[in-house]
C-alpha cells in the first residue's frame, strides 16, 4: 500500500510530514514506516555526459560508474553512492545523463546517528529534484516550463523543469558567501534583500558596500542563470521560460525581476512558490523537500537514490531465520531435530562455500578491472597530453597566420568590425572607457552605463549577435559609484 506519511530522518529526532505539516514522531514509527532526507549539497558532485540510446539497464549503471570515475573527478580508492537522472536525445540517438555522486564516508558521518536509531533510511535524495514533488501534488503547472531560484544560506541555486521533470540545474553563491563578502551578518544581508532589495535609492551612504556587493552578485547570477538557459534551449527543445519562481520565505526582492527582464525575460510570469499553506515563510523550502519525499515514497515518482543504509530483511528471510524455522517445524511434527539439522548444516555450508567461491571470483575480478581502469586513466592522460601540445602548437599557427593576413588583407575588416562596435554604443547611447582589438577577429570594451540603464548593455550585445559575430560575451562586471561597469568580448 503506498504510503501518504514520510519519516524524516537526516536528524537527531524523527519527524513526521503528511503532505501539509511537520509533526514529532517517535523513534517506534520512523522504524515502521518510509525515512528519507536530502543529501547536503556540499556533499554532492556532479558530472553530465550521453549514453547511447538502446543501452541494457545492466550496462547502463557500468557506464554511469565507470564515466564518473573516468570523467567526473571520482577517486578511485573511495567508494561513493552513485545516482542518475536520465532524457532521450531523440535527435542524435542518446540519453543525456546528469550523474550525482557522494562518498559513503561522508554519508556515514552525516547519517550513521540517525540511522542506527531507525535502522534505516530508505531514501536519500538529491536537493536539486526536489521541485517535481510540486507536480506530483498538483502545486506547480506540469504544462509549463518553470524556473526556480532558490537562496539558501549555505546553498543557492537554479533549477529548470519542464512538463514537471528535472532538467538542469546550476550552482550559486550562497547568502552566507554573499554576507561574508559584504562584512555583514548573513541575517542583515537577508533583511536587506527582503526591506530593500537591489535598489539604490534604498540605502544610505554607509552601505555602499553592501548595495555594490548585492547588485554586482545577483548581476553575475541573473546573467549565468541566462546563459544556462541559452545553453539548454536546443537541447531540450525550451521555446521560451513560462515562469521564474523565487524560493526565498515567500519574500521577492526588489529590483531582481527588472535584472531578469534586462535579458530577455520580459514575458515569464513572476512570484515566490509556495509549497504548503499551513507552513510558516521559513519552512516553505523545507516543505518543498519533504514533499518531493513523500511523492518518493507514495510511488508518485520514482527519485535517484543515494541511500547506504538499506533496510535489513526480516529474520525469517536470513539464512539463519529459515534454519531455525525449518529445524523448529521438523521439531515438532517429527521429532526428527538431528538428522533435519545435520541436512539444513549441509545445505548452508555447501551455499556459503559457493557464495565464497562467488566472492573470491568477483573479487579478483574487481582487481583486474581496477588495474585496467588505472591503466586507461594513465593513456587518457597521456593522449590528453599529446592533444594539448598539439592544440598550443596549431593556435602558434593560428596566430601567426592571423598575423600575416592582419598585414596584407585585414584593414577593411578591422575598420568594419570597429564601425560596428560604434554604431552600437552611439544606438544604446553607452559610454566606453576602454577598448582593445585584437587583429580583425576580437574586440574587447568595457561598457559604462548608470546602474539604472544596465539593461543597455544586453541589448548592445544583442544588437551584436544579429549581425553576425560568432560570440558576444561579458568577461568582467564591476559597480563603482552607482555606475555598471562591464567588459564585453566580441569575436567576429
Amino acid at each position: 500500500m503506498a504510503n501518504e506519511t514520510v519519516y524524516l530522518c537526516g536528524d537527531e529526532a524523527p519527524r513526521r510530514f503528511d503532505g501539509e505539516t511537520f509533526a514529532p514522531a517517535s523513534l517506534k514509527e520512523a522504524k515502521r514506516g518510509f525515512c528519507a532526507a536530502m543529501v547536503p549539497v556540499s556533499l554532492l558532485r556532479s558530472h553530465s555526459f550521453k549514453i547511447p540510446l538502446g543501452t541494457s539497464d545492466e550496462k547502463f549503471a557500468t557506464l554511469v560508474e565507470i564515466t564518473m570515475f573516468e570523467e567526473g573527478g571520482l577517486d578511485i580508492d573511495r567508494e561513493y553512492a552513485i545516482a542518475y537522472v536520465r532524457h532521450a536525445l531523440d535527435f542524435d540517438g542518446s540519453w543525456l545523463v546528469e550523474a550525482f555522486a557522494a562518498e559513503r564516508d561522508e554519508l556515514e558521518k552525516r547519517f550513521g546517528p540517525a540511522a542506527s536509531k531507525t535502522g534505516h533510511i530508505d531514501l536519500l535524495a538529491v536537493p536539486y529534484l526536489a521541485y517535481e514533488g510540486l507536480y506530483r501534488f498538483e502545486r506547480a503547472d506540469a504544462a509549463a516550463v518553470e524556473l526556480f531560484l532558490y537562496l539558501g544560506d549555505e546553498a543557492s541555486y537554479a533549477v529548470l523543469c519542464k512538463e514537471g521533470r528535472y532538467l538542469t540545474h546550476r550552482t550559486l553563491p550562497s547568502l552566507a558567501s554573499l554576507a561574508l563578502k559584504a562584512g555583514v551578518d548573513a541575517a542583515v544581508l537577508v533583511e536587506a534583500l527582503r526591506e530593500r532589495g537591489l535598489l539604490a535609492e534604498n540605502y544610505g551612504p554607509d552601505e555602499r558596500l553592501l548595495l555594490a556587493t548585492l547588485q554586482e552578485a545577483f548581476g553575475e547570477i541573473v546573467e549565468r542563470i541566462a546563459h544556462t538557459v541559452s545553453h539548454k534551449r536546443g537541447v531540450f527543445g525550451i521555446g521560451g521560460i513560462d515562469a521564474i519562481f523565487l524560493d526565498f520565505g515567500l519574500s521577492e526582492i526588489p529590483g531582481l525581476w527588472e535584472l531578469f527582464d534586462g535579458y530577455g525575460f520580459e514575458e515569464s510570469r513572476k512570484g515566490v512558490v509556495r509549497c504548503c499553506e499551513a507552513l510558516p515563510p521559513e519552512a516553505q523550502h523545507e516543505g518543498i523537500e519533504a514533499l518531493y519525499l513523500l511523492a518518493a515514497a507514495s510511488g508518485r515518482l520514482d527519485a535517484p537514490n543515494l541511500t547506504v543504509f538499506e533496510k535489513r530483511p526480516g529474520f525469517l528471510q536470513t539464512h539463519t531465520g529459515r534454519f531455525l524455522a525449518a529445524a523448529a517445524a521438523a521439531l515438532l511434527l517429527v521429532g526428527g531435530y538431528g538428522a533435519t539439522t545435520r541436512m539444513e548444516l549441509d545445505g548452508l555450508a555447501r551455499e556459503r562455500s559457493s557464495l565464497e567461491a562467488q566472492l573470491r571470483t568477483m573479487r579478483a575480478e574487481a582487481k583486474k578491472l581496477t588495474a585496467r581502469l588505472k591503466a586507461e586513466r594513465s593513456r587518457r592522460d597521456a593522449v590528453r597530453e599529446r592533444l594539448e601540445r598539439r592544440r598550443r602548437e596549431l593556435m602558434a599557427f593560428d596566430e601567426a597566420a592571423d598575423t600575416m593576413l592582419m598585414i596584407k588583407a585585414s584593414k577593411a575588416k578591422r575598420q568594419a568590425m570597429m564601425r560596428d562596435v560604434d554604431e552600437a554604443l552611439r544606438q544604446y547611447r553607452l559610454s566606453a572607457t576602454w577598448l582593445e582589438q585584437n587583429g580583425s577577429r576580437a574586440v574587447r570594451v568595457d561598457v559604462l552605463t548608470p546602474f539604472a540603464h544596465r539593461a543597455r548593455i544586453a541589448k548592445f550585445m544583442k544588437r551584436l549577435v544579429d549581425e553576425g559575430y560568432a560570440k558576444v560575451g561579458t568577461r568582467e562586471i564591476r559597480l563603482d559609484e552607482n555606475l555598471y561597469q562591464s567588459r564585453v568580448e566580441i569575436v567576429r
